[in-house]
């Protein structure tokens, strides 16, 4: 391996440490005051509950604990010191994204309580959802195609959202502050438990102006979020009935960065409706059903300006201005299904089924104006003046049955097989663009096999190998899109995206010190991109100026991601590292320049007490870096070069006051004012800068 050498990373590599946050592989993770105990924590990556020993699957939970005690404004934050995961923005500041192993956004799947948040633009679901409206994360790293569905090819995160309490009547209130963006954040919640109904009231608002970063002001990062969300369960014996609903409205600028031109996303909203049932303990053999359904509507709105000058034949310059307005709705209606059975002392079998259909319309205005500016005091003449409006109406529906086995060989060996079986349909319903209407099809059988071997009460090895499948979406099937002004067509003969997932884990832990690590490598093809039209044989609407969706390019994927903690009572230093190398091959173009660093985590220690005057109080410095990274063009084979980073960062807090009701937190982010931008991302990161947060519990 080779490894670059960075002494920050070097000495993050070889901590033998792990984060709060990696060792919360469980619902419900020890609170940093305590001594790590992981006997008899449990993990639902395999849909079915586990201790951590036992899990096969390379996997991460952000506690309750952890996001109430964390001042960030958005989910991804959360998530930026999990191994594999990095963040990505598309230079839009308040709409990030989860990347997993080099995987991009549009491979992750993206939950809100087991169901997934679909999305069919060309960077993948965003995370529209407030952090006061979740009660924990689960992330899978690697693919989860078999239990989770065609988007899970790099891996799964699942947002579980908060539900009721204990007592009859509860209430939260909470505030925020960041300096970076002069950012507020405010939410309350009214929750409980009466008799057996539970239920849960929340609301949330969010207002960021612009980012300000090490070089000063970073103008087109405003952004600004509200959300409600309803909940009501009713408790009869075994049986549980309950229905949800939810909002998000989001707008935010994009940053270009770039005079005369303008990027503007007014609109991101997403609004949803669902209801489950579950029953437990129905019988020795069958042990839990749990149904739900869901619908869900994400309505998108994004504005293009563009102003240039273009020369004239007839000498002069000519003054062009583009417009361009695109409205879209997504609809999806969904359902999940799944059976529990206990067969004999040694298998337990889950059967599931889920049902998803996208519907979506999208508008596209263009409005183009060319004029030539003449000499005072003559008129500017009007050269053109079009105004063209397109609309795309397309639909997705994916089916799928799915069957998993645990099969527990000894009381220290388990063998878990999983198969699922996908249908799926994207058609083109209508088109005012010239494209033809029709539909194309897929029909795929994936499947894993993972093993866990306990070597002692305090060690164990781990072992995977699954499949991925991701079928295209709507725009790259169906409707296109254009990127740069240029419109790539869509190619309903596109095949699915499809990996294969090897794993190998160890895991250590006593009374003080865990140790969890994974090696992995992914080997993936019939990745899409976008060519010529005219280097094809396809039909597209304008040949001679258009690109296509095809199947052309290839990536391998191979890493180490270490996770470590040790609890000294008082006293915690932990770290989460990770080291990855990724290739990707397009026609005859390979390169392992693919704009990621090979290195990257989080190193840093906790101490925390009790006093009278500062209550439960906890001191968190750390050290967050990554290595520099390249990335290589394919068509004219130009480099680009991103820096290394590091930044010292500072967070204390307490609970304070009867029964710890009260929360104060602050944070403290790049206290050396750092100018750097994550490779990942495209956006300058903030410079010095305090996130506070106080709530308070009745």
């Amino acid at each position: 391996m080779n490894i670059p050498s960075y002494p920050t990373l070097i000495a993050l590599a070889v901590c033998t440490t792990l984060s709060n946050t990696v060792l919360a592989d469980t619902p419900e993770a020890p609170s940093v005051d305590q001594t790590l105990d992981l006997e008899t924590i449990t993990i639902t990556a395999t849909r079915t509950e586990r201790r951590l020993m036992d899990s096969p699957l390379s996997s991460s939970v952000i506690t309750s604990e952890e996001i109430e005690k964390s001042a960030v404004s958005s989910l991804s934050d959360l998530l930026r010191d999990v191994p594999g995961i990095e963040i990505s923005d598309a230079a839009t500041a308040g709409m990030k994204r989860i990347r997993i192993r080099g995987e991009s956004s549009r491979r992750v799947a993206i939950l809100i309580d087991g169901q997934e948040l679909t999305d069919h633009s060309t960077y993948g679901a965003p995370l529209l959802l407030d952090p006061a409206m979740v009660e924990r994360i689960e992330v899978i790293r690697g693919t989860g195609s078999v239990l989770y569905g065609q988007k899970a090819l790099g891996g799964v995160v699942n947002f579980i959202t908060k539900k009721g309490g204990d007592e009859p009547i509860q209430a939260n209130l909470s505030a925020g502050y960041d300096s970076a963006t002069q950012g507020t954040q405010y939410s309350a919640s009214a929750y409980g438990a009466l008799g057996d109904f539970d239920y849960r009231l929340s609301w949330s608002d969010n207002d960021h102006d612009n980012r300000e970063t090490a070089e000063g002001e970073l103008d087109e990062t405003k952004f600004a979020n509200d959300s409600i969300m309803a909940y009501g369960a009713y408790n009869l014996g075994n049986h549980t009935v309950g229905l949800s609903y939810d909002q998000y409205n989001m707008n935010s600028e994009i940053a270009t960065g770039m005079p005369g031109f303008m990027l503007d996303m007014p609109k991101r909203d997403r609004e949803k409706v669902g209801g489950f049932y579950r029953v437990e303990n129905i019988s020795s053999t069958l042990s839990k059903i749990q149904l739900d359904a869901y619908t869900q509507t994400v309505d998108r709105e994004f504005v293009q300006h563009m102003e240039m000058a273009i020369p004239a034949r007839s000498g002069g310059m000519i003054d062009m201005v583009v417009d361009t307005q695109i409205n879209e709705d997504l609809e999806t209606t969904g359902f999940n299904g799944q059976f529990d059975f206990t067969l004999g002392k040694s298998h337990y079998l889950i059967a599931g089924l889920q049902y998803i259909k996208d519907d979506v319309i999208k508008n596209t205005n263009n409005h183009t104006l060319m004029s030539k500016p003449m000499p005072a005091p003559m008129p500017t003449i009007v050269l053109s003046d079009t105004d063209i409006t397109h609309v795309e109406e397309a639909s997705l529906t994916t089916q799928a049955l799915y069957l998993q086995d645990e099969w527990d060989i000894t009381k220290d060996w388990l063998v878990t097989l999983g198969a699922r079986h996908y249908w799926v349909e994207s058609e083109l319903v209508s088109s005012t663009r010239g494209l033809h209407a029709g539909t194309s099809d897929d029909s795929e059988l994936v499947g894993s096999i993972a093993t866990n071997f306990s070597i002692s009460k305090d060690q164990n090895i781990r072992a995977v190998v699954s499949q991925g499948y991701g079928y295209p979406t709507l725009l790259q099937t169906a409707m296109g899109a254009t990127a740069a002004g240029t419109y790539i067509n869509p190619n309903a003969e596109l095949e699915a995206e499809k990996s294969i997932n090897y794993e190998l884990g160890y895991r250590f832990r006593n009374n003080n010190f865990v140790l969890d690590t994974t090696a992995f490598y992914t080997d993936a093809d019939e990745y899409l991109t976008t060519i010529a039209c005219s280097e094809t044989q396809y039909n597209c609407v304008t040949p001679a100026r258009d690109d296509i969706y095809v199947n052309a390019d290839k990536a391998t994927s191979k890493g180490i991601e270490l996770d470590a903690a040790l609890d000294f009572s008082q006293f915690n230093i932990y770290a989460s590292a990770t080291w990855s190398d990724r290739e990707t091959t397009m026609a005859d173009f390979t390169t392992d320049k693919t704009g990621l660093p090979s290195l990257y985590g989080r190193a840093g220690f906790k101490f925390f007490g009790e006093h009278n005057l500062l209550g439960n109080y906890w001191f968190d410095a750390y050290v967050r870096a990554a290595s520099d990274a390249q990335e290589q063009e394919s068509d004219t084979g130009d480099i680009s070069h991103y820096a290394g980073w590091g930044t010292v960062n500072l967070a204390i807090g307490t609970r304070f006051g009867k029964n710890d009701m009260m929360l104060l937190s602050l944070e403290g982010n790049n206290l050396t004012d750092k100018a750097y931008t994550p490779a990942s991302e495209s956006l300058l990161a903030a410079g010095r800068s305090i996130q506070a947060k106080f709530s308070i519990e009745f």
